[in-house]
């Protein structure tokens, strides 16, 4: 009876000798190819550090040939900062004490050099959690690293030059609003030494034509001729500047209001250019801040003057509202209207492709937080400019 367990442990024995060469030859196996990879170090080492096992990949990614680093402690690899600083000792550490230690940074070759590394340290147990070395893993993540590197200097300098461009458009709008305030300012000097030196100067020379023609005795025939052409032509002189004064600064859009200016303007307007007007304007407009209303009359005058030179329009539609807290004027033709193509290419600064004139206007309502906008069709083209009715008292004298 004893003899039956004693023939089935012996067949069970080449099973466990089977096993046992089985698993050598896994062990072998993997060991081999540890051994054969090339792009990753991977090397043993025991609970204090040195070099237990070397593979291929480490001896061409740190230049130690097996015989020259085996039983060296790792600690060679890294620069002198580190080794000051205790860093191969603590990465162990840390390995052990939760199981792996992941990094980055530079470590050395045999010769010297340096190559940025990425690093994973596993700590190795046995069946009892006794910690019997560590293995560790490093590849060379320096052309990474560089590309990096450049990849962040390019975002970098990208983000310096959109910076850059923002301060120069800044710029360029606050230069831009300068010299309108500035055009405004001697436009309005101009405007009143032609309306009070210039034009008193006219009406005195007329005045005394005027009395030259009184007097009983008085020559007659060519000479009265000449001196009722004289006449006229004062009266026309002093009629032409009194307009080019009122047109670079009419007094009455501070006396009276935007409404009675605009329409002053296109009475005018319709005299000179031959081209006819209608103007619709709510029953309760009042009165706005002076910003506001210069900025909707220089858009009118800009608007009226692209209508006159270029729509070929012979009416032109003014609205002017004020509704839900804006302030706004219409301008609408019946020319033949902008190309749509060239709206559409323009961007988002499109006004710059349209005139200066019109950019100008556009900046005065982004300046009121306003807006300025331009719509064409094959029946005309419609200028809208919408600004707050309400703003800063900075807003205003800006504009």
């Amino acid at each position: 009876m004893q003899l039956y367990p004693d023939v089935a442990r012996l067949q069970q024995k080449p099973r466990v000798l089977e096993g046992h060469l089985t698993l050598r030859e896994s062990e072998e196996r993997f060991r081999l190819l540890v051994e054969a990879v090339q792009d990753y170090a991977i090397f043993m080492l025991d609970t204090d550090g040195h070099i237990k096992s070397w593979n291929a990949g480490a001896e061409r990614i740190k230049g130690y040939k097996s015989a020259e680093i085996i039983g060296q402690h790792f600690s060679r690899f890294y620069p002198e900062e580190d080794l000051k600083n205790g860093k191969p000792q603590h990465e162990l550490e840390v390995a052990a004490e939760v199981g792996r230690f992941e990094d980055e940074g530079w470590r050395l070759r045999k010769d010297g050099s340096r190559f940025w590394a990425s690093v994973i340290i596993t700590a190795i147990k046995d069946d009892t959690g006794r910690l019997i070395g560590f293995g560790k893993v490093t590849r060379d993540a320096t052309e990474r690293m560089q590309a990096q590197k450049a990849l962040e200097i390019e975002i970098a300098e990208r983000r310096a030059a959109e910076l850059r461009l923002q301060n120069s458009e800044r710029s360029l709008r606050e230069l831009s609003l300068h010299l309108l305030r500035t055009q405004d300012e001697e436009r309005r000097r101009i405007g009143r030494d032609l309306h009070d030196s210039l034009g008193q100067y006219l009406t005195a020379l007329k005045i005394k034509l005027d009395m030259l023609a009184l007097p009983a005795g008085a020559p007659t025939g060519e000479v009265n001729a000449e001196l009722a052409e004289c006449v006229r032509l004062a009266e026309d002189s002093i009629k032409e500047v009194r307009t080019i004064s009122y047109l670079m600064y009419p007094p009455m859009l501070e006396e009276t209001g935007l409404q009675s200016a605009i329409q002053w303007y296109l009475d005018g307007f319709s005299a000179r250019s031959g081209i006819k007007t209608t103007f619709e304007v709510g029953s309760d407009f009042g009165r706005f801040p002076r910003g506001v209303e210069l900025a909707i009359f220089r858009v009118l005058q800009e608007s009226l003057t692209n209508v006159h030179r270029h729509s070929g329009s012979q009416v032109a539609h003014i609205r002017l509202l004020s509704k839900n807290g804006t302030v706004t004027l219409e301008v609408k033709d019946g020319g033949k209207g902008t190309p749509s193509l060239l709206l559409e290419q323009s961007g988002p600064d499109w006004l710059g492709a349209l005139g200066v004139g019109l950019r100008g206007m556009n900046e005065r309502m982004r300046q009121l937080g306003g807006r300025l906008e331009v719509a064409s069709t094959e029946e005309g083209t419609t200028v809208r400019a919408t600004v707050p009715a309400e703003c800063s008292s900075e807003q205003a004298q800006s504009a």
